[in-house]
């Protein structure tokens, strides 16, 4: 530690004093001041080169006097969180919601232009829950299957499936947005287009 003292105190009197200040002044020059020594004039860029170093070399010297466990903590921190390999792709729809999900859309295009519609939207996206406190959320985990949004990104309906596996999480996306005054269209386990067509458009804006 005492050479890592050193080589600070060194460096912050290059930072201060240049190059010439290491050097201890003659007893004949005592304390006059120094003379311009003709092919000694240097530019301005070459000084601030000097203290660029300078500072450069106080910073090295800093982290190197810094304790281990600073520097080993502050590693650990800038790591990456993800193991490599951890994450894969999964479907995002199955086969037949593709066909659905495209069917939808054309039908969109030549009816109600205006609007889009999405796919597998998380209801923090859309809603806000003024319960949510100290850990809780109701909307934690809840989506809807597809959602219609119209040229302002306002919510027209959301398109939803019966979660056959989690009723009770079924019934709280239902809840959630009926207390958000969204339009549900349900889509049936065997879907009538023309049924599901006419669920949806009486949601869609007028023209």
């Amino acid at each position: 530690m005492q050479l890592d003292r050193l080589m600070v105190k060194t460096m912050t009197r290059i930072a201060r004093t240049g190059i010439a200040g290491l050097r201890a002044p003659s007893p004949a020059e005592g304390n006059a001041p120094a003379k311009a020594v003709k092919g000694d004039l240097r530019g301005s860029g070459s000084w601030a080169n000097e203290w660029a170093g300078a500072r450069s070399a106080i910073a090295r010297a800093k982290a190197i006097a810094k304790p281990a466990k600073a520097r080993t903590d502050k590693g650990a921190m800038s790591a990456d969180p993800i193991p490599e390999g951890t994450i894969t792709a999964r479907p995002l729809m199955s086969t037949r919601d593709v066909k659905l999900h495209n069917w939808i859309l054309d039908r969109l295009e030549a009816e109600a232009p205006c609007c889009t519609l999405h796919v597998g939207v998380a209801l923090h996206s859309f809603l806000t829950a003024a319960t949510a406190h100290d850990g809780f959320d109701p909307l934690n985990g809840l989506a809807a299957d597809m959602l219609i949004v119209d040229e302002t990104g306002q919510p027209i309906a959301a398109i939803i499936r019966e979660n056959t596996p989690n009723p009770s999480r079924h019934l709280l996306l239902i809840d959630a947005l009926l207390d958000a005054d969204i339009p549900i269209v349900d889509i049936p386990v065997r879907p009538s287009l023309a049924t599901l067509w006419q669920a949806i458009s009486e949601t869609l804006p007028k023209a």
